[in-house]
């Protein structure tokens, strides 16, 4: 799996949830090992690798920290002095942690994915039970300044809104109904962050947003729409994010 993070400028986008989740210090203490899949320049996971607690006087949390990519050289070349963070090279598609996973940290990098069912999976199976899973994609069609903006990119073949994403996470045995999701206004980033759940993933070719609201993966809002029309409307979904904030899911 091949990445084309802009390093800098995605991980800027990356603080955003990384400052936030920060300030929660129960979260942060009970994490063990950290992955970022398609770490890119490795900036996110270098974040990850160097935490302190917010202590007086602060200490290293010291995760085991995963460096995932197919081409690592960049990330080998900054952080190879940093003794808790592994480097791992292959497709992430792949089962290629050795351990039991408590944050998958997955940012801008999942739209390359070729097999996003099976890789969602895939990762649910390399979870721990309760670990959280964190998913930033650029929206590749959207609705911004009151046009319909649509993007192209070498190597992704699916377009993600919060809709299907949320669907194929469902199906997958993640936890849509304790989740947090951001996608504003003109703004093309999607996160979505999810608990791995103690429901099996399910058949994608039989299960229906009816089996998942049946298995108490869906949020109320989801529920709302799913009752009311039959089918899922983005537009009526509101979630909670990091900062205590409800908002709605924007085009």
């Amino acid at each position: 799996m091949t990445t084309f993070k802009n390093s800098e400028a995605s991980h800027q986008h990356s603080l955003r949830t990384l400052d936030s989740l920060y300030e929660y210090d129960d979260f942060m203490d009970s994490l063990r090992v950290v992955a970022d899949m398609g770490c890119g320049s490795g900036l996110d996971i270098e974040w990850w690798a160097t935490r302190e607690t917010r202590d007086d006087p602060p200490e290293p949390h010291n995760y085991i920290c995963y460096a995932v990519d197919i081409n690592p050289s960049i990330v080998e070349d900054r952080i190879s002095n940093i003794s808790n963070l592994r480097v791992m090279t292959g497709d992430f598609e792949q089962k290629i942690v050795p351990r039991s996973i408590d944050m998958l940290w997955c940012h801008d990098a999942f739209q390359y994915v070729k097999y996003p069912l099976q890789t969602l999976k895939l990762w649910n199976e390399c979870m721990n039970p309760d670990g959280m899973m964190i998913i930033t994609v650029p929206q590749m069609q959207s609705y911004q300044y009151n046009r319909v903006v649509t993007r192209s990119v070498s190597g992704c073949f699916y377009h993600y809104n919060a809709c299907n994403l949320i669907y194929m996470l469902a199906v997958n045995g993640f936890d849509c109904r304790d989740s947090y999701v951001l996608k504003e206004a003109n703004d093309p980033w999607l996160s979505i962050a999810v608990y791995k759940s103690n429901v099996a993933p399910m058949d994608p070719a039989t299960t229906s947003w009816f089996d998942l609201a049946s298995a108490g993966l869906l949020n109320d809002s989801v529920l709302e729409s799913l009752n009311r029309y039959g089918h899922v409307r983005q537009e009526e979904l509101l979630f909670k994010w990091f900062d205590k904030d409800f908002y709605f899911v924007k085009d």
